[in-house]
């Protein structure tokens, strides 16, 4: 079975997004309305970016997303429970 991506142009509230910050990567928590907050910021490569991502969106049982383009994300990591 071959598994799909998700894409969506609208960031659930609550949800973790990677974030590229021209030479550095960031975390941002999505609070609706097309408005994030930076979690953190400056780690020089992409993976301990996507690993603080992870957890993140783990502890808080919320999704991981990454951008794919202008206006649009795709799924990384789904924790949130499918209603």
């Amino acid at each position: 079975m071959m598994r799909r991506d998700i894409f969506t142009a609208d960031l659930p509230r609550g949800d973790y997004l990677l974030s590229p910050t021209g030479l550095t990567w960031g975390v941002r928590r999505v609070n609706g309305n097309g408005s994030v907050m930076d979690i953190s910021a400056g780690a020089l490569s992409r993976k301990i970016a996507l690993a603080a991502l992870l957890s993140l969106a783990e502890s808080d049982k919320a999704d991981a997303w990454e951008p794919a383009g202008p206006g649009s994300f795709r799924l990384i990591k789904r924790y949130r429970s499918s209603p």
